[in-house]
């Protein structure tokens, strides 16, 4: 059962990697485009738990660095890091629940910016993190969280088809 799942994560990544790369690509708004790839691994990570966030992360930011990186690695640990405390949020999962899932997307994509911020324009020193934070970062979460209602419920579809829940019999 847990194969099963690892593959429909993996399956799910490439879609979403696949629609952000092409489709999303022309659909930018603002000077933006939103991230697929936190969604599905913040809930990813949410909903199934730490060791599929982290799965997702993994595959996710290891795509994101051999397309748009010069340094591989950096999008690993975040998105990795992104899975684990959406994972670590678990307990928190209610199927019916929007507002906690949207939220961890939220604070995820915008934690995601911030460090990705100063791991490469703050550390070469360009210390214009409230431009950046303004004119990138706050509407690449709102894009993205936008996208994300839609894709969670999507994810959450799929999971209810392919773990359709047991009934216990009564006696």
């Amino acid at each position: 059962m847990k194969i099963k799942r690892y593959i429909s994560i993996l399956l799910m990544i490439i879609v979403g990697f696949i629609l952000q790369t092409t489709i999303f690509d022309y659909l930018e708004l603002a000077g933006v485009k939103p991230n697929i790839m936190i969604v599905i691994t913040a809930a990813s990570g949410f909903m199934f738990g730490r060791r599929y966030g982290m799965f997702a992360g993994g595959i996710c930011g290891a795509l994101m660095d051999l397309l748009y990186s010069d340094i591989i690695g950096m999008s690993i640990l975040l998105y990795v890091f992104i899975g684990f405390f959406n994972g670590l949020a678990n307990k928190l999962y209610f199927k019916d629940d929007l507002a906690i899932p949207l939220t961890a997307i939220g604070i995820s994509d915008v934690l995601y910016g911030v460090v990705f911020y100063i791991l490469s324009f703050m550390l070469r020193g360009r210390l214009g993190i409230i431009a950046y934070l303004r004119q990138v970062i706050l509407p690449e979460t709102i894009y993205t969280v936008i996208i994300g209602i839609f894709i969670y419920k999507f994810i959450h579809w799929l999971d209810s088809k392919l773990y359709p829940p047991v009934e216990v019999p009564l006696e």
